[in-house]
């Protein structure tokens, strides 16, 4: 024991050395309450990161929600017409333009298009062999006349036009939802032939899906920062699984409490948001723009 201004001190108080939190299981990898809790806020600041985009003053920005629907369907619709490799480029040149002018960095649109395409790539890979698409060889894989296999050229072109037709289309989707508000995307869906308790239903659907990871947030640090002796696998996982059912018990509680207090308040499956649509001069130009680029694309 040492002694300072007559108190007794013990020895190990005195220790400055610094150990690894158990809890956190820092320095020896995350456990799965730091992962479970990095996994919701990515997921969390990839469902928000469209309104930073949204709220800048940019080309698409400017356009009435509703005109803006209307032309990027247009474009998709384009890009499905579209036959050549070279057209479906220049419809990809004119979407980053429109990038550029809406002040969305094209780098997002890759990113998020590229799960996409990877995806498709392996749906429609079989495709560039010679026993769905015949035509000349590129790449030989067997050369016995009984059944030859190769790569066909006419395969290669089919697959690289569809990737990009996809790409495009991808794009093109991406755009709209980064330069619109989320809000203002589901008010700009009922202007449409769809029902308005789809659109309702959809609307709510969004909103409470991030009440609900809030909760589940909620509870992963709760658990973390009460946590003093790391837990097992076996039992971090019923943890887990309790957290999960108790997040669908509270989804179903949160519906019905919803659903009677839409329905007390007069609810008729309008969404009405503060944004004031107004259709203006350069909402038609952007409509004629892009009727403009379909009727085009259909000369090609």
């Amino acid at each position: 024991m040492g002694l300072s201004n007559g108190v007794n001190i013990p020895e190990w108080l005195k220790t400055t050395g610094v150990a690894a939190c158990p809890c956190c299981s820092i320095g020896r990898g995350k456990g799965f309450i730091e992962k479970n809790i990095a996994a919701i806020a990515s997921f969390i600041k990839e469902v928000l990161e469209p309104e930073g985009f949204a709220n800048k003053n940019g080309l698409l920005q400017q356009i009435d929600p509703r005109a803006r629907l209307l032309g990027i369907l247009l474009f998709m619709l384009t890009a499905a017409l579209l036959k050549s490799a070279l057209s479906i480029i220049l419809l990809l040149s004119l979407v980053i333009l429109m990038a550029a002018a809406s002040r969305v960095n094209a780098m997002i649109l890759l990113k998020r298009a590229l799960p996409v395409l990877i995806f498709t790539l392996f749906l429609v890979l079989p495709a560039v062999f010679n026993f769905i698409n015949p035509g000349a060889p590129v790449i030989t894989i067997s050369a016995r006349d009984a059944f030859p296999l190769y790569i066909s050229k006419q395969g290669l072109e089919g697959i690289a036009v569809f990737l990009l037709r996809v790409g495009a289309m991808v794009s093109l989707l991406s755009l709209f939802m980064l330069t619109t508000a989320y809000s203002d995307v589901f008010r700009a869906l009922q202007t449409f032939p769809i029902p308005k308790i789809f659109v309702a239903a959809l609307s709510m659907t969004f909103r409470y899906i991030m009440v609900l990871i809030k909760v589940a947030e909620d509870s992963h640090l709760a658990r973390k920062v009460r946590t003093i002796k790391p837990s097992t696998l076996k039992q971090g996982r019923g943890w887990l699984a309790s957290r999960i059912w108790f997040i669908i018990e509270r989804s179903m509680e949160t519906a019905e409490d919803v659903y009677l207090a839409m329905t007390a308040r007069g609810f008729m499956g309008e969404i009405k948001t503060m944004t004031i649509f107004e259709m203006k001069g350069r909402d038609y130009g952007w409509i004629g723009f892009s009727l403009f680029i379909l009727f085009l694309s259909m000369q090609l």
